[in-house]
C-alpha cells in the first residue's frame, strides 16, 4: 500500500459524513468532479473500493469504515501533537537535563527555584559530574541539554552560551611556607606537596604548564577526584591544591585556606562556561533557563571578579 494522501482523506471524510458527493462538494466549496477524482485516487492508493453508489447517494464499504477510524485517530494524534508543541512553546511542560560539578550545585539550585516559579511544570534534572569530558560526551550525545563546565576546551561542536574567567589558584593553609605570598611562580608551586585529581582537565593543565616550563611535576602524595577531600588535605596543612576560589569560598571566608595567584597564563586563562551542543534546536524553556543562569549565578557576573579579590584579602587578613 502506498502512502495515504492526507488531503484526500479530508474529501473522503466529507463524503462519508454527508453520504453524497454533491453535498460533500457544497460543504467543501468545491466541484463534485474534484471530489470524485480525489476519491478515485485514494482508492488507488489503498487498493480497495471505498463507496458503493446507491439511488440516493453512496454507501461506505467495510474498508471505508476502517479508513474512517484511521482518519479519526490521525486527527486526534495531530491535535495532541499540536497541543504538546504549544505547551512546550509556552513553557507549560518539558524536561531539562543539566550536569555540573558538585561545587556549583548549590548556586544552581537557587537559580532553579526562581526558574521553577516561572515555569512550574518544567522539570529539571541536575546531575553531579566531576569530569568535564564526561559532561561534554553527554551533551554531544543529546543526553544533556546544558553543561556548566570549569576548564571547558574550545571545540567546534560545542557552543559556549556564556563564560567568565575562573582561574585556578593554589590553595594552602596558614601554616604553609608560601602562605604569606600573594602570587607564586609555577616553580614555587611545584615545590610543595600536592594533591591532584586522579585524572581530568585540571590535572592535564598542571602537567601542561610543567611541560611548557620544563619543570618536573613532583609526585602527587594524595590523589582524589573529590573536591571536599582535596580541600581537607590543604586545610590540614598537608600540602597544596589547585582549585578555583569559588570552589573553596567557604573555607577562604573562614580563614582555613588562603588563595595564591599562580603567575602562569595556563592557570589564569581558566574559565567557567555554560555549554550546549552547537546547532541543537533549543526549546523556549531551555533558552529561559540559560538566561536565568547567566543572570542569576554570581559566578557568571562581573561581581564574581570583585568577590574573588575580597576572598583573597579575607584569607590573607585572617
Amino acid at each position: 500500500m502506498r502512502e495515504i494522501n492526507q488531503r484526500r482523506l479530508r474529501y473522503f471524510h466529507a463524503v462519508y459524513t454527508h453520504g453524497k458527493i454533491r453535498t460533500a462538494a457544497d460543504y467543501l466549496n468545491t466541484d463534485g468532479s474534484v471530489i470524485t477524482r480525489q476519491i478515485g485516487l485514494l482508492e488507488q492508493e489503498i487498493g480497495f473500493k471505498l463507496f458503493e453508489r446507491r439511488p440516493r447517494g453512496v454507501a461506505p464499504t467495510e474498508v471505508a469504515k476502517s479508513l474512517l477510524e484511521y482518519y479519526r485517530k490521525n486527527r486526534e494524534a495531530r491535535a495532541e501533537f499540536e497541543a504538546d508543541v504549544q505547551a512546550l512553546n509556552e513553557m507549560r511542560r518539558g524536561s531539562i537535563h543539566i550536569a555540573t560539578a558538585s561545587t556549583f550545585v548549590a548556586p544552581l539550585m537557587d537559580v532553579f527555584n526562581q526558574f521553577h516559579r516561572q515555569c512550574p511544570n518544567v522539570s529539571l534534572n541536575i546531575e553531579e559530574i566531576f569530569e568535564p569530558s564526561k559532561i561534554i560526551r553527554q551533551i554531544l550525545d543529546d543526553i544533556l541539554h546544558i553543561g556548566i563546565i570549569h576548564l571547558c576546551p574550545e571545540r567546534p561542536d560545542l557552543q559556549l552560551y556564556a563564560s567568565v574567567p575562573l582561574p585556578l589558584n593554589m590553595l594552602v593553609s596558614k601554616e604553609h611556607p608560601l602562605a604569606q605570598k600573594q602570587k607564586v611562580t609555577l616553580k614555587e608551586a611545584m615545590s610543595s606537596s600536592l594533591s591532584l585529581p586522579a585524572s581530568g582537565v585540571s590535572r592535564e593543565l598542571v602537567e601542561a604548564a610543567c611541560q611548557t616550563e620544563k619543570i618536573a611535576l613532583p609526585p602527587c602524595i594524595f590523589e582524589s577526584d573529590s573536591t571536599i577531600a582535596r580541600k581537607k588535605f590543604a586545610c590540614d596543612s598537608l600540602g597544596a591544591v589547585f582549585m578555583s576560589i569559588f570552589s573553596a569560598r567557604e573555607e577562604i571566608k573562614k580563614g582555613e585556606l588562603i588563595a595564591l595567584e599562580i603567575d602562569h597564563p595556563i592557570f589564569q586563562s581558566a574559565k567557567l562556561a555554560l555549554v550546549v551542543r552547537r546547532g541543537k534546536p533549543l526549546l523556549p524553556a531551555i533558552h529561559q533557563l540559560l538566561k536565568s543562569l547567566h543572570r542569576g549565578l554570581s559566578i557568571f557576573t562581573h561581581q564574581a571578579e570583585v568577590s574573588d579579590h575580597l576572598l583573597i584579602r579575607s584569607g590573607e587578613e585572617n
